[in-house]
Parts: structure tokens; C-alpha cells; sequence
């Protein structure tokens, strides 16, 4: 905690470049604050993060074309080519991931201090200098912040957890807050303490899942300060969101391959799911690619074993043409989002677990928002598949929730 501290000291005497401006005003009393900053995480890619970014740049080019948004992410060139042309004048940073990442302190460390980093630097750009206009233009230029939902925050990722002091920054200086459809978990301790005490500072916060608010709500004071709420991906209901395709096979996958030790007992386990339900080798099959080269191994595997009717569906054709879903199909996923879309379409299927905190968490919260697929666990017997929303209705439903709790800043 040293080396914090010793920041701490010279926060107040550091002002690079002159005057540090019109710090402790009012946004009220500041010209131009003209400017939405949205925090996500599109641009690795991978394809719920995109989808979120998506569809409120959507909701915000029918709302505000004119004004500015800003979208603070880790990779702001690759986000600004996958996103391009949704909003007139969106644009993209990384202000908040670069304080959260180049600092004093190891990548991942202690929260306390990578945060308090984070928090001092949003307020004397000189702690930070080579990302002082970024910086300024918090300061200076934003009417609203807006956190949008993901996974991309959670305990021990504190470099991206820390992004969350922005919260107590925005409170200090009067600028509206929300954060709508975040999944935090897992956390404990230290994170656990730092998410708390930022959330409280935040003028709305929904979570999409029932651990995360529990855990948010589960302090001493038994203070509520986070609202449980449907995924990001609902804000527009869906709409415009699919593929238009009548070839889309009735069968499809998407199975990663970064979360278990191996990945081939994995693909093998998948394969023997298709057995289950029927599928032969002469059956044509989709492999949906949500994260490049994590989701294409699953595709080798299965020509490598005789299937000669798989078609690839790579991340690039999905964000150009939507998420290749219909009714009728049946699902195999280990991931998230396209649990929810495919669900949501109508389809059956069933979910392979491959993390009890993380993955298991956000299954677990599709669920709760309207599927009945079922839960694949490795080294268990393959399940058959379960249907997937049975209220058509529920997007549509989704998006006014969403966008109630939006309101408060648009």
C-alpha cells in the first residue's frame, strides 16, 4: 500500500501541463458537456460484447444521432471497424483501460491499489499524462456515463474491475451514472469491498444475474444498491438481430475451448450429445464461432471424426449478417449469448458447463430470463434437449425494462 499512498501525496501537486481546469464545478456550471461515454468491451472480439455495444449504439442513433458518444473499451481500433457506421458520431478510447492496466502496480494486483490509481488519475491527469485528453475530456465534456452490461468485469480481473471508479468519480462531480445488465462473479474479499462501495456511487446499477446481486446486496448495512435486470442484449428486443438464411442447418454448436484443461474430452463430450439426440455423420451441422480460433477447434474435431456436413459460421459473417438462429433448431453451447438469442428464437438445447463460478453463473441467469435448456456437465450422461423461451413476448417485455432504468440518463 506504499507505493499508493505515495501517489496519494503527490496527487495534489502534479498538474501537467498548467491549471488543472474547471475540476470541482458543477457539470452544470461547465459549457459542452455534450458527450455520452459508454464503458463496454467490444473489439477482442467476441460476440456478445459486440452485440451489447451494438444494439445501444442502435438505441442511441434513434435517440441522440447528433450527439457525441464515446465508447471507452480495451481495444478501441478494432471495436471503431466492427461497430462503424451504427451511430454518426461515435468514436472510441481506452482511457479507462489503459489507467487500469499501465500503472505502478502489477497487471491483476491488489484492487485497492489499481483502483485508487484509476480514481486519482481520473482527477489529476498528470498521474497519467499520456492519456490526459482522454482523461480531460471526462472531466470536461461528458453529460452521462453509461457502464453496459458483459462479463468482462469480475474479481480477479482487477485491471477491468477497477473501471468501476469511475462511479465515485461521476458522484464527485455530478455527472449521472448507470450501469445496466453487468455480471461481476465471481467475487469475494477485497473486490468484493471495492464493488460495493463503487456501486453505491452509481445513480442506477442493474446486474443480469442472481449471484452478483446477492452478492452486491449481501453487505452489513443490508443497504440495496444493485436491481436485477434482463441482459444488455434485450435493449432493442432483439429486432433486426438474426440471420436471414433458409439453409441454416437444424443443428448447431458453439463449444469453446479456453475454459477446461482438455479440450479434447470436451469436443468428445459434445460429439456424444450429438449421438444422443440422433445426429449422424450425414446430418448437417452449424459451428457458430463467437471468439476466433477459441470456438474453431470444435469445427476440426468433427470433420477429423467423419462429419462431412458442417458448415462454419465464422465471427466476421455473424457480425455482418446476425446470429444464425430460426426456430426449429437445436442448440449445443457452452456459451452465453448464444444460449440467449438461440433460446430466445424458440430453440432447444442444452448448455455445457465448463466453469461452476463464471459460465455456470451466466447459464443459470438465462435461465432464470426464460429457457428451459438443459445442463450438460462432463463425465455425466448426455442430457436431451430442453425447449428454449416458450413466451415469445419476453424480448419486447426485456427492452422496456432496459430501457426504463436507461431513462434516468437519456
Amino acid at each position: 500500500m506504499g507505493i499508493r499512498n505515495s501517489l496519494r501525496s503527490i496527487a495534489g501537486r502534479i498538474v501537467h501541463g498548467g491549471r488543472l481546469g474547471d475540476r470541482g464545478r458543477s457539470p452544470a456550471e461547465q459549457a459542452g458537456r455534450d458527450v455520452f461515454y459508454l464503458i463496454a468491451e467490444p473489439g477482442y472480439p467476441n460476440y456478445g460484447d459486440e452485440l451489447i455495444a451494438a444494439e445501444w449504439l442502435k438505441y442511441l442513433a434513434q435517440r441522440y444521432p447528433e450527439s457525441p458518444v464515446v465508447v471507452d473499451c480495451a481495444r478501441p481500433g478494432p471495436a471503431a471497424t466492427i461497430l462503424q457506421g451504427i451511430h454518426p458520431r461515435a468514436s472510441f478510447t481506452d482511457t479507462l483501460r489503459r489507467l487500469g492496466t499501465e500503472n505502478p502496480f502489477p497487471y491483476d494486483g491488489p484492487i485497492d491499489d489499481i483502483a485508487g490509481f484509476v480514481g486519482d488519475a481520473l482527477e489529476n491527469d498528470g498521474l497519467a499524462p499520456r492519456y490526459a485528453m482522454g482523461i480531460r475530456l471526462l472531466q470536461h465534456r461528458v453529460r452521462g456515463i453509461h457502464m453496459l452490461g458483459g462479463g468482462y468485469m469480475r474479481g480477479d480481473w482487477t485491471c477491468n474491475l477497477s473501471r468501476l471508479a469511475v462511479g465515485p468519480f461521476a458522484k464527485k462531480h455530478g455527472i449521472p451514472a448507470i450501469a445496466t445488465g453487468l455480471g461481476l462473479m465471481p467475487l469475494d474479499r477485497e473486490s468484493l469491498e471495492f464493488a460495493r462501495e463503487s456501486v453505491k456511487m452509481f445513480d442506477r446499477f442493474t446486474v443480469r444475474d442472481e449471484r452478483t446481486l446477492g452478492a452486491l446486496n449481501g453487505g452489513e448495512s443490508g443497504a440495496i444498491i444493485a436491481e436485477l435486470a434482463p441482459d444488455d442484449c434485450f435493449v432493442n428486443g432483439l429486432k433486426d438481430c438474426y440471420m436471414q438464411d433458409d439453409a441454416l442447418p437444424g443443428v448447431m454448436m458453439c463449444v469453446q475451448s479456453d475454459f477446461v484443461a482438455d479440450s479434447e474430452r470436451l469436443h468428445a463430450y459434445a460429439a456424444s450429445i450429438l449421438e444422443t439426440w440422433g445426429i449422424g455423420l450425414h446430418d448437417p451441422i452449424g459451428v457458430v464461432e463467437c471468439n476466433p480460433l477459441i470456438d474453431r477447434p470444435i469445427y476440426d474435431y468433427l470433420i477429423a471424426h467423419g462429419y462431412d456436413r458442417v458448415r462454419f459460421f465464422p465471427l466476421a459473417e455473424i457480425l455482418e449478417r446476425g446470429f444464425p438462429a430460426r426456430e426449429g433448431q437445436r442448440w449445443i453451447s457452452t456459451r452465453y449469448h448464444p444460449h440467449i438469442l438461440a433460446a430466445a428464437k424458440g430453440c432447444a438445447g442444452s448448455f455445457i458447463s465448463v466453469d461452476a463460478g463464471y459460465y455456470d453463473v451466466k447459464h443459470a441467469a438465462v435461465l432464470r430470463m426464460g429457457s428451459h435448456w438443459t445442463k450438460a456437465t462432463l463425465g455425466e450422461p448426455a442430457p436431451r434437449p430442453g425447449d428454449g423461451f416458450t413466451d415469445p413476448n419476453l424480448p419486447e417485455r426485456y427492452s422496456r425494462q432496459i430501457r426504463q432504468v436507461a431513462d434516468i440518463l437519456y
